[in-house]
């Protein structure tokens, strides 16, 4: 303890006469501040005061059990609650009456039983008003607001807050402390609907104020938040400084584990976003260790998850996994302890209000009419309460499901980013084996062109030896230079031929390659891209003995990605050759059409082979879909030409077949797409 705090708290243990308002109100406000040890120093030093009345006794064991409530949430507290009820009420003091109400209200808003706790808060702000004691009444608001704020109901908190907040006359009413509360109960409002920049404003509004009052431990809690709203913002300095203010106030004031807790968790955020992602992590570690320690769930939640997400930004796989299991676990744990502890609760509180029916009921009634029309009354009680509760476990597991079903989402969305990764290697694969088949099928078209080169120029070489040696040894005759003659103009005919044959081949294919390997926007004419990828699928159609019918000149130009439209051409004549023609009797016809339609250049790819059961067309482009599982197929030949022609080109393909009457591709592309891929 610092020498601030220890004058702090010299001066507030002077010994007092009787707990007057005063210092109640001082108690309460150390509670409000999560300064418990300030507050248990101040009850101990009322206690020891001599001559207490029950009704002050009894306003003090009020705040002892709040400081309970504080602390730790336990079943037994439950029955203290109850019994300062039934107390207060035999006392007939309606002050002490209202302030266990509201403390009643905390615990069933801690046990999740918000209809209860709204309806004993609503019993308090009766007797408060009754009372003119406004600032009861303030109390009753604030609590009335926290709760909303609790079960995330923010529309209502703020309609319920911005009448006092936005009313500079109305707040101005109110005493320092609240206004503060006020105020800040808006600002969490408005920044759980979206409404950031008033958020912002009405919390630096509070820390101004935190600093004029010289209050360290809300000094400590708007430096945070306000560090964690110029995180979000981008402003990365100012996070800096506020941190430093919080972390200076943390080692000098007494400042309550939750706070810590948000402490570190906005630490680790800060290093996150600095790019410093291991340091970040080791903090978020920090931060749910101490939130798990104190039973911080929602802080500890949040931890995991931007644990989980920096992981996953910095590529440690391993660590998001982590965090991302220990999530679910806390999920799944929460639910379990949350059905067992509201259950239980449950149940105590409707065995406290049937007993307090039964206790009214011999206290009003003497005679059996009236015992009937009390049993009756209970009776009814007991079904509305058993009604809401009810509804409230109804509420819990609705709750409860949807967490399962975010939980369930969450893994859906590991293993598909994995199957869509997994995915993208195979598509990679099945590009890569249909560029090796047509390099195959082009390197068997070029010998024999290469082979009757070689064969002439060899022809022409064993003749011109033979007519050198002749020359030599002076054998020449007219007759052999017209023979040689003869023969170089048909061996140089026979290589010229070849080898322009050679070289056509050569540039057909490197005008495919290149355009299976390029991603441009470019205008070309299609005609031109059908006829390279004919020209180097040659030889896979003669060895099937397959019959080209290549209609249609519409001789338009289009502007989109010709290497796209090469690949998927070159798929769809694949698919024919290895799933319509193989093992199919012959004659084998393939016919290519094109046309222009409404805006769109159609080109449909037909053959007449086996064609497809009906049942499948409806999975053809599904990935891993095939009907040759374990023969060397893997299906995702048409994904693949799905893919490119629907994301690639920006067009549409449609599949027609039934089996034995071949199969029928059509594509519509549009006829100009941007450099982007919009149309």
């Amino acid at each position: 303890m610092t020498k601030m705090q220890q004058d702090r708290h010299s001066a507030e243990t002077v010994p007092f006469a009787a707990p007057a308002s005063a210092e109640l109100a001082r108690i309460d406000q150390h509670l409000d501040l999560g300064e418990n040890q300030s507050a248990q120093a101040l009850l101990q030093a009322l206690r020891a005061q001599p001559g207490l009345q029950a009704g002050e006794l009894l306003r003090l064991q009020v705040r002892e059990l709040r400081l309970n409530l504080n602390q730790e949430l336990r079943l037994d507290q439950l029955d203290q609650v109850f019994d300062l009820v039934e107390r207060a009420e035999q006392l007939g003091d309606p002050l002490t009456l209202a302030e266990a109400l509201c403390c009643l209200a905390r615990f069933q808003s801690r046990a999740h039983v918000i209809t209860l706790a709204l309806q004993s808060l609503g019993r308090a702000e009766v007797i408060y008003t009754t009372l003119q004691d406004e600032q009861g009444q303030n109390r009753c608001l604030m609590l009335v607001c926290k709760f909303l704020h609790d079960e995330a109901m923010h529309e209502e908190a703020i309609r319920r807050l911005e009448p006092w907040v936005l009313d500079e006359q109305r707040l101005a009413q109110l005493s320092p402390d609240d206004r503060y509360t006020l105020t800040i109960s808006l600002a969490a409002a408005y920044s759980f609907v979206d409404r950031m920049a008033e958020s912002t404003v009405l919390q630096e509004r509070a820390y101004e104020d935190s600093k004029r009052r010289q209050i360290p431990s809300r000094m400590f809690r708007d430096a945070v938040n306000l560090a964690n709203k110029r995180l979000w913002e981008g402003r990365l300095d100012a996070t800096r400084a506020f941190l430093d203010e919080a972390e200076a106030l943390l080692l000098d004031h007494e400042i309550s584990d939750g706070q810590r807790s948000f402490l570190l968790q906005n630490q680790a955020l800060y290093l996150w976003k600095m790019g410093r992602h291991e340091e970040a992590i080791a903090r978020f570690h920090q931060a749910r260790d101490n939130a798990r320690r104190h039973a911080q769930w929602p802080i500890l939640n949040r931890a995991l998850m931007r644990r989980a997400e920096c992981a996953e930004e910095a590529g440690l796989w391993a660590e998001a996994l982590c965090a991302r299991r220990e999530q679910v676990e806390l999920a799944e744990t929460q639910l379990k302890t949350l059905k067992q502890s509201t259950g239980n609760s449950l149940m105590r509180m409707l065995g406290h209000v049937r007993t307090q029916a039964q206790n009214d009921y011999l206290r009003q009634h003497g005679n059996a009419l009236e015992r009937e029309l009390a049993e009756r009354n209970r009776q009814l009680q007991a079904t509305l309460l058993n009604l809401q509760g009810e509804m409230q476990v109804r509420r819990q597991a609705e709750t409860a499901l949807q967490e399962a079903r975010d939980a369930l989402e969450l893994k859906v969305e590991q293993r598909g980013r994995e199957l869509e990764q997994a995915m993208r290697l195979l598509l990679e694969r099945e590009k890569q084996a249909a560029l090796g088949h047509l390099v195959a099928g082009v390197a068997h078209e070029l010998n024999t062109p290469i082979g009757n080169a070689l064969l002439a120029t060899s022809t022409l070489s064993d003749g011109l030896l033979a007519h050198r040696q002749a020359f030599e040894e002076n054998r020449l005759r007219r007759s052999d230079m017209n023979q040689l003659h003869a023969e170089l103009e048909d061996g140089l005919g026979i290589a010229r031929r070849s080898l322009a044959r050679a070289a056509d081949l050569v540039s057909r294919f490197k005008a495919l390659a290149l355009e299976q390997s390029s991603a441009q926007v470019i205008e070309f004419q299609p005609q031109q891209v059908i006829e390279n990828t004919l020209a180097v699928m040659a030889p896979a159609l003669r060895a099937e003995q397959v019959e080209l019918d290549n209609r249609g000149r519409p001789g338009r130009l289009l502007r989109n990605d010709p290497g796209a439209l090469g690949q998927v051409l070159a798929q769809l004549i694949e698919n024919s050759l290895v799933h319509g023609f193989r093992n199919w009797p012959p004659p084998h016809r393939l016919t290519l059409t094109e046309a222009v339609q409404e805006g769109h250049y159609v080109l449909r790819i037909e053959d007449n082979g086996r064609g497809m059961a009906t049942e499948h067309l409806a999975r053809a482009f599904d990935p891993f879909f095939t009907t040759q599982l374990g023969q060397g197929s893997s299906g995702l030949g048409l994904h693949m030409v799905y893919r490119l022609v629907t994301l690639g080109l920006q067009g549409e393909i449609s599949l027609h077949s039934a089996p034995g009457l071949g199969c029928r591709v059509t594509l519509s592309l549009p006829l100009r797409v941007d450099g982007s891929g919009q149309v």
